[in-house]
């Protein structure tokens, strides 16, 4: 073998060295057991436990939707871990965004969208009369109502509360009497 051969073959060696690690470490850091590690997330790890989401992976929810998610995900996470590391953490807040949900519990936004077809078949549909009202008005997402429901409390999630649709209502002049779904 040449030096040529040679340089060739560690150019090789160490690019599927890199890629190894890449996808290795890539595969760890989306465990929920990674994300449990830092103190920092430990009350967000036994309230994920203790929720209806505890079959669900952080990644589900957290790392957006599709590869650009993904990537967003992992380059804030590296951010994190960098300020974990060096004592400026502060505190963290990640919005889990309306597609994310979607993925598992609502195939469509469109108020044409027949739930009530499609819910026999499929327990993960969360149809209601209150669902597809708010899905008219833009401003509303699925954490604006849903926001405790995985990280509400140590005891697991947090219910709906009237008082946030009042003062969502108030603030949009809605006066209507609003009576919350069991």
């Amino acid at each position: 073998m040449n030096k040529k051969h040679v340089a060739q073959f560690v150019l090789v060696l160490i690019v599927l060295i890199g890629a190894f690690v890449a996808v290795g470490g890539s595969i760890y850091t989306s465990s929920s057991t990674f994300c449990a590690n830092c103190h920092e997330m430990s009350t967000r790890y036994v309230s994920w436990t203790r929720s209806t989401h505890s079959e669900a992976e952080c990644m589900d929810c957290h790392a957006g939707v599709g590869l650009g998610g993904y990537v967003k995900s992992k380059i804030s996470g590296a951010k994190r871990l960098v300020k974990h590391f060096v004592g400026n953490i502060g505190n963290i807040t990640i919005a889990v965004e309306d597609g994310v949900c979607m993925k598992c519990h609502f195939l469509s936004k469109d108020p044409s969208y027949r739930y009530d077809a499609q819910s026999a078949n499929d327990p993960m549909i969360a149809p209601s009369k209150m669902h597809t009202m708010h899905f008219k008005d833009a401003e509303a997402t699925c954490n604006l109502c849903h926001a405790g429901l995985v990280h509400g409390s140590l005891s697991g999630g947090i219910p709906l509360k009237k008082e946030t649709c009042d003062d969502c209502h108030r603030r949009k002049k809605i006066y209507t009497e609003i009576e919350l779904e069991s």
